[in-house]
């Protein structure tokens, strides 16, 4: 039950206003590690991408509240919580997600901007007669659900993720009619005089400094919207990280079903594996793989899928993060320093302060392990060592370093 206090003939009084139960649902999408053949799965996987921010549960209920735990210790999470009279984000919410960071980079990378109904129309081919509703609803769904990470959530400038809970929505929304006396200015900017209001956009700040470095960026989103499935989708953005530059790739079908994650039932997994199949074979159908095949040696939870890539997607995806990195050299340089830093000495001095809040799991330190030289993976120190470079270097320099090591061979 919520009260509000409002204000009639300068008496004030009481309005009460009945709300609906909440519903919490937990799901463990913890990884048995007896399933896993590929150790250097088992992980911490720092990119935002990769965590269940939207749905793919079709029948999600209004006021429910969501927490995917990551570990059998329950101290890694993420807690997804709806406005009241809302469920939280899904497939469609998604696609507008990825339409608005389109629009974002197409207007110079600001953290705020504004949007039209009009312009996410066009971007998501939408033609219907409720395609305002949808957008507008999926705008407000987005903007009033609120992510809680415990031990989940990467911070750019570390390169790494912090230990402290944080709880953030995507971004805040201001709708702003343009009928309003007092938005005339605005209104005056706006070529197409039927809008009748306008949104602006500001992306919180986690998940812009998250965004500029790790986000949709690296994807094309034209590439992202043609995939129909939200699970193929999924799919692909996951694998297209994983495999690094490779042609293929060999991943474990539970890490898929956990990851994405799926509904996972023991006693009808062969229902989940076939909505994979579907989804692999739209990525196929599509030319965004060459090929795949699933390996099944006794139950579905020892089962591997091998993805085949062509051999051109190597230098596609190379060249679509040399375009973006391009693109954002060329940003002003006051854009630049609102995007990334204010002052560099400021910069160093929080990084220094935040250090503590960096936690480097033992899944990390294998993770570098197995990019590593055989003989430097003998060495006793060798963990502590890749700690101690993790906390104050980030993982990703660490792994590029250790793949490097391994690619002229420095230790023999």
């Amino acid at each position: 039950m919520k009260i509000v206090k409002k204000k009639s003939n300068n008496l004030d009084f009481q309005e009460i206003i009945d709300t609906p139960e909440t519903e919490i649902v937990e799901e463990n999408i913890t990884l048995d590690e007896s399933f896993i053949k590929n150790r250097a799965l088992i992980r911490m996987d720092m990119n935002i991408i990769q965590y269940p921010i939207f749905s793919k549960n079709t029948k999600r209920k209004t006021n429910q509240i969501v927490k995917y735990y990551f570990n059998n210790n329950r101290d890694t999470y993420i807690t997804v919580t709806p406005a009241s009279g809302y469920h939280i984000p899904g497939e469609m919410e998604e696609k507008v997600f990825i339409v608005l960071m389109k629009i974002m980079k197409d207007k110079g990378m600001p953290q705020k901007f504004w949007v039209t109904l009009s312009e996410l129309k066009k971007e998501l081919g939408l033609n219907t007669n409720r395609a305002n509703e949808l957008i507008k609803k999926s705008l407000l769904r987005i903007a009033n659900t609120f992510y809680s990470f415990k031990n989940t959530m990467y911070f750019n400038e570390l390169k790494s993720v912090l230990k402290e809970e944080i709880t953030r929505s995507i971004f805040e929304l201001d709708i702003v009619s343009l009928e309003r006396k007092e938005n005339a200015e605005i209104k005056a900017q706006i070529n197409d005089k039927r809008i009748k209001e306008i949104y602006q956009i500001k992306i919180s700040d986690f998940f812009y400094k998250n965004i500029l470095a790790k986000g949709y960026l690296v994807y094309d989103a034209a590439v992202l919207l043609d995939i129909e499935s939200s699970t193929a989708r999924t799919i692909y953005m996951l694998i297209e990280k994983l495999r690094f530059n490779e042609v293929y790739l060999k991943i474990d079908v539970m890490y898929l079903i956990k990851r994405i994650p799926l509904k996972y039932d023991k006693s009808n997994i062969g229902r989940t594996v076939k909505t994979l199949i579907k989804s692999f074979q739209e990525l196929k159908d599509k030319d965004l793989i060459k090929n795949f095949v699933l390996e099944k040696e006794g139950t579905w939870e020892n089962a591997e899928v091998e993805v085949f890539f062509y051999d051109f997607t190597v230098q596609d995806k190379q060249q679509r993060f040399f375009d973006d990195l391009n693109e954002f050299r060329h940003l002003s340089q006051s854009q630049l320093l609102v995007s990334h830093t204010e002052n560099k000495d400021l910069q160093d001095d929080n990084t220094e302060k935040l250090k503590e809040f960096i936690v480097v799991t033992p899944e990390m330190i294998e993770e570098v392990l197995k990019l590593m030289p055989i003989k430097a993976r003998s060495l006793k120190t060798m963990p502590k060592t890749i700690k101690d470079a993790i906390e104050n270097y980030g993982l990703e320099k660490v792994q590029k370093v250790a793949v490097y090591m391994k690619k002229i061979k420095l230790i023999k």
